[in-house]
């Protein structure tokens, strides 16, 4: 049951950034919603194999550690959807995303947030459904998207960045102080394999140029099933 709540939880998370999107003249979708959320990702992969990203955690009032998350595809359908599993972080700190069918966009995106929205919530004490509206609307009318380059094994990448700071302008920011200027960063790079890759969220310091709380997750390979050995 555990594992149907994370994930139910998460994907009500993705609706709602999805979802209340009228930020366009028409309705429309703002151009960071549709490059994260409404993008076929997953679309240069054809075959099942392991994407291994490595995750990294920096407090400086709390633990320092680096992990690795590995998405899954376990089957690729006839209209591009794949199948997929996650082992997401290892041992005490693993998080039990369930398996998930029918995706064409990179979920972990969203299992991001959602861990990143629970940690907030714990260390916070707020709920979790305000932190989420925020970064909801962020993405609404305060992203922005710039192109950039990245390198990659000795490969250079075409990318795209997006960034949000969902609390800069919250009536409310002072009552969560810790998290007022918080930052989130993604890099979408459609020639690696799943379209990601990064995610950085930053929580800065009071002027020593070190953040208080950095969360990243970057690409780092992708290989069969059951390794992390890149292809070619």
């Amino acid at each position: 049951m555990q594992h149907v709540r994370l994930t139910m939880a998460t994907f009500a998370l993705a609706v709602g950034l999805a979802a209340a999107t009228p930020a366009i003249a028409q309705g429309g979708y703002s151009s960071a919603q549709i490059a994260l959320f409404d993008t076929p990702h997953l679309e240069n992969i054809a075959e099942p194999m392991a994407l291994t990203y490595d995750f990294r955690y920096r407090a400086t009032e709390g633990e320092v550690f680096e992990d690795h998350v590995k998405m899954i595809v376990t089957e690729v359908g006839a209209d591009g959807r794949k199948s997929l599993s996650f082992q997401y972080l290892s041992g005490s700190r693993q998080r039990p995303f369930a398996a998930i069918e029918g995706f064409r966009g990179n979920p972990l995106i969203m299992l991001f947030l959602q861990h990143d929205v629970e940690e907030m919530r714990q260390a916070g004490g707020g709920p979790s459904g305000y932190f989420r509206n925020r970064i909801r609307n962020a993405f609404r009318d305060g992203a922005k998207v710039e192109e950039l380059v990245v390198e990659h094994a000795d490969n250079t990448f075409a990318a795209k960045r997006i960034t949000i700071r969902p609390f800069a302008t919250d009536p409310n920011r002072d009552r969560f102080p810790r998290f007022a200027d918080k930052s989130y960063e993604f890099v979408l790079a459609p020639g690696i394999p799943g379209g990601l890759y990064r995610i950085r969220s930053v929580v800065p310091s009071n002027g020593d140029g070190v953040p208080w709380i950095e969360n990243s997750l970057t690409y780092k390979a992708a290989g069969t099933q059951g390794g992390a050995t890149p292809p070619g």
